[in-house]
């Protein structure tokens, strides 16, 4: 503590155990450690939380702290994701991330050591940290290393080091760091990660192929198909089937015989980005079902969506 804090801002300061914690409340004692820091002629409160808080917690529990002892309060953090880190930025509460950052404003200090590599900037998720995202809220993985996620996903580690380059970018923030190690963490139940998540998704349809006939050698349902396989909508009078790009040329799809979309197909064919079976494998996910059919306009398929994330999904 002492150390980093020394090593980061050049110049020696005091810290001492504070003396008069009876003016904190028993849940304030219970879950923070106080400290007394000497720093630049100024006295404030070190408080170093004995657990992972939130940011709403720590933001009312640090304001707390200040009221109380008449004096300002600086977080010691040994845990911190990068979304809370900015807003606590953002908000100019006083904070030390351990190995990290110090930010303390009413010194007038935002000082950095062993921050994270420079990131490219990225304005569009890419499918595969979509299945990434979708595939640990589905299998609720919590506490995931590079190596662990790559180990799932059946991916190299420097896949899923772009992947968490990715969502690291864009800010959703399901990513935590200790050490120089980053790791996805589980930010609540399915329907709060799906909250979280979901204004950084997008369809993951590339193209689609209305075809003359049928087709017998594809057998994964996808849009409206899979909707009406999951719920009680009824189908459409033809099949809608999900394949990879690797799939086009295997299957043939690109040498059948295409119609004009004003006609009733034999079947459509929809090229998808990223594909996690579901359902006896015959099924794409239905959260991806939902962000295909996400934007359509028709009552019958936003109460059949609700129903089938109701049913399979939370």
């Amino acid at each position: 503590m002492k150390e980093f804090i020394e090593k980061t801002l050049h110049q020696k300061i005091e810290i001492t155990p504070y003396k008069k914690i009876k003016k904190f409340p028993l849940v304030l004692r219970t879950n923070y450690e106080f400290y007394q820091m000497e720093i630049m002629d100024q006295v404030c409160i070190l408080a170093n939380p004995k657990e992972k808080f939130g940011l709403a917690a720590l933001r009312r529990q640090q304001k707390q702290i200040e009221r109380l002892a008449g004096t300002y309060c600086v977080l010691y953090l040994n845990y911190l994701n990068y979304y809370s880190r900015d807003k606590m930025l953002e908000e100019g509460i006083p904070f030390v991330w351990e190995n990290h950052q110090v930010y303390i404003p009413f010194l007038g200090l935002l000082l950095k050591q062993n921050e994270a590599r420079q990131i490219k900037p990225c304005l569009k998720i890419s499918f595969l940290a979509q299945k990434f995202l979708l595939t640990a809220l589905y299998e609720e993985w919590n506490d995931l290393t590079v190596t662990a996620a790559a180990e799932r996903i059946k991916v190299s580690k420097m896949s899923v080091t772009r992947v968490f380059d990715e969502i690291e970018s864009l800010e959703i923030p399901v990513l935590t760091k200790r050490g120089r190690s980053r790791r996805y963490i589980k930010a609540g139940s399915k329907k709060e990660i799906w909250d979280t998540i979901k204004p950084f998704l997008r369809t993951p349809l590339v193209r689609e192929f209305y075809l003359e006939r049928d087709l017998s050698n594809i057998s994964m349902k996808s849009g409206i198909s899979g909707l009406a396989e999951l719920s009680m909508l009824e189908d459409n009078s033809y099949p809608t089937y999900a394949v990879t790009k690797y799939e086009i040329r295997e299957k043939g799809i690109d040498q059948e015989r295409q119609i004009p979309r004003d006609e009733i197909p034999g079947c459509v064919v929809q090229e998808i980005g990223y594909c996690i079976p579901f359902h006896q494998g015959n099924i794409i996910d239905p959260l991806s079902i939902y962000l295909l059919l996400k934007d359509v306009d028709d009552p019958r398929v936003e109460t059949a969506l609700e129903k089938m994330l109701e049913e399979y999904v939370w």
